[in-house]
């Protein structure tokens, strides 16, 4: 009987042991996941992490986003990384059950280059000499260059690549870029972390999904613009004042990069995509009327039009425009003898927005609840131009009302069909709309486009959406020559990705995020074309 009941004590102590060193492990790890966005290079504007299990790596064996993204070449190397650390069987206990991060940073003109971190088990540094030692046996040079008191080791691939890793404290950091290394470790030194990521790891980070996504959206211009030949390349870019950072997790799908997520922002900020939280999230009705031929589109929702437009007031006297747009109305009141304040606010719908096309033309469209009104309304302040075009007669009057997607449509053309006002700067593309408006050519009704947007969701308060194919004199204009080169060759597979979507949905002080990629889908998988006539009541 003692011999059981001691059998059955030394059981339990055993249990327990290994379950206090399993969760001692993994809140070792957590504290190192946390550490890894405050020693990240301020640059940071987007972060993969992924857990280095083998189910990561047996769901994704065949998925080939990963090589069309990020290029053949860095696949590779990650491959051989993997190899050489993962896999080694010195250190590989190491890494057990870590999460690996793989950051974004802009290094040099029409340049990235990727930083890796992965925080390692507790017992990591013992093993970190016989690591060391064992590669040296196995590789031909590994050097170990001076950086303060951090060692930095370097690892040959070839003449052209060398990758370099350290060793700071509970995380191994690594780069094909040695300025990004340095750059961490001089981080890791400061007693005030960097955080740009607004990335709050106990209440948005899921912990459980094989892999997450952060985006850091007020630095993502910049890297965007690193890659451009224009001289203001920031006009071009939709989000590129928006003061917020994404944690979004996967959901596998086997041609595609899907998302989802929370978007945390900065409630201090005096922007115009902020006008959006505490607005209820509603129905996208305006992707039914887009062209066949649009290369992108940037769409909102409001619920409350008139709580929008406090904000937007109070943005405008932030911005120092409000005493020239309060005169502008005032102007269109005295020479029209009509009170536009109190006239169009009850003619504005939820739904508005602006379209790119594969031309590089570009159209504002509003939706209206009213359109006899809106067109009296209209018809007061502008004067004739065609049968169906009319021209305002007075400047952003849009911009004053919907804000920022209206303000380069400084005074421009409009139409109105069913119930939907369309601006343009030029008559050319105005027609072309109405054209494809009346031959029902719309983009959502092809095979390919319904494919897509099976995956979005209907509901949301800031909708955004690019159309590889159409999009390729935009993109094309928008990079510089060597950044297109790279974007077209062999090593990249972007042409063939059908196009990407991400949606905002306002939920109080914070956004649900959903973001999807996808590749060109096979003919066999497309859903059939949409009959006209079958979807036409969609469009009222």
């Amino acid at each position: 009987m003692k011999k059981i009941i001691t059998i059955i004590s030394l059981l339990i102590i055993g249990i327990v042991a290994v379950t206090w060193l399993y969760f001692s492990n993994l809140s070792s790890f957590e504290n190192s996941n946390e550490r890894v966005f405050k020693i990240l290079p301020a640059n940071a504007s987007l972060v993969f992490e992924y857990k280095n299990e083998d189910s990561f790596y047996e769901i994704f064996k065949d998925f080939t986003l990963f090589k069309e993204v990020l290029g053949k070449n860095n696949l590779e190397y990650l491959g051989a990384l993997k190899q050489i650390f993962v896999d080694n069987g010195t250190f590989s206990s190491s890494f057990l059950k870590s999460d690996v991060f793989l950051s974004l940073h802009q290094t040099e003109k029409n340049k990235a280059d990727i930083l890796i971190i992965a925080p390692l088990s507790k017992d990591a540094k013992q093993k970190e000499a016989l690591f060391i030692n064992s590669l040296k046996e196995k590789y031909k040079l590994i050097d170990t260059l001076s950086q303060g008191n951090e060692p930095i080791y370097q690892l040959p691939f070839n003449k052209s690549a060398n990758f370099y890793f350290s060793f700071d404290q509970d995380l191994l950091i690594g780069s094909f870029n040695k300025s990004l290394v340095i750059q961490s470790q001089t981080q890791s030194k400061k007693k005030e972390f960097n955080n740009n990521f607004l990335v709050d790891f106990k209440s948005t980070r899921n912990k459980n999904s094989i892999a997450n996504l952060y985006i850091n959206f007020s630095k993502l211009p910049d890297l965007l613009n690193n890659f451009s030949g224009r001289k203001n390349p920031e006009e071009t870019f939709p989000l590129k004042a928006f003061d917020a950072s994404a944690s979004l997790n996967i959901n596998y799908q086997t041609n595609a990069f899907m998302f989802s997520g929370i978007t945390n922002v900065n409630l201090k900020a005096k922007n115009y995509y902020n006008l959006f939280l505490n607005q209820q999230p509603g129905a996208s009705t305006l992707k039914n009327i887009l062209p066949y031929d649009a290369a992108s589109y940037s769409f909102y929702y409001v619920s409350d039009l008139k709580k929008f437009k406090q904000g937007l007031n109070e943005l405008f006297i932030q911005r120092k425009e409000s005493e020239k747009l309060q005169k502008q109305i005032d102007n269109i009141t005295a020479r029209h003898s009509i009170n536009i304040e109190n006239e169009l606010m009850p003619v504005l719908g939820n739904e508005f927005g602006v379209i790119h096309f594969a031309s590089g033309d570009k159209i504002g469209i509003i939706k209206t609840p009213n359109t006899n009104r809106m067109s009296f309304l209209l018809s007061t302040i502008s004067s004739d131009v065609t049968e169906k075009i009319r021209r305002f007669d007075d400047s952003f009057v849009f911009y004053n009302y919907l804000g920022d997607p209206f303000k380069n449509f400084q005074r421009p053309y409009y139409a109105i069909i069913e119930n939907h006002v369309i601006v343009a700067n030029n008559t050319t593309v105005l027609n072309r709309f109405l054209k494809n408006y009346n031959d029902q050519n719309f983009l959502n009704r092809t095979e390919k486009n319904l494919d897509f947007q099976q995956y979005l969701s209907n509901q949301g308060n800031i909708f955004y959406f690019i159309h590889n194919s159409n999009a390729k004199s935009m993109i094309k204009s928008y990079l510089s020559g060597t950044a297109n080169k790279s974007f077209k060759s062999d090593d990249f597979g972007w042409t063939g990705i059908y196009g990407f979507a991400i949606q905002f949905s306002a939920d109080k002080d914070k956004f649900f995020t959903n973001f999807f990629m996808s590749k060109v889908p096979a003919k066999e998988n497309l859903l059939p074309a949409v009959d006209n006539q079958l979807i036409d009541s969609l469009l009222n």
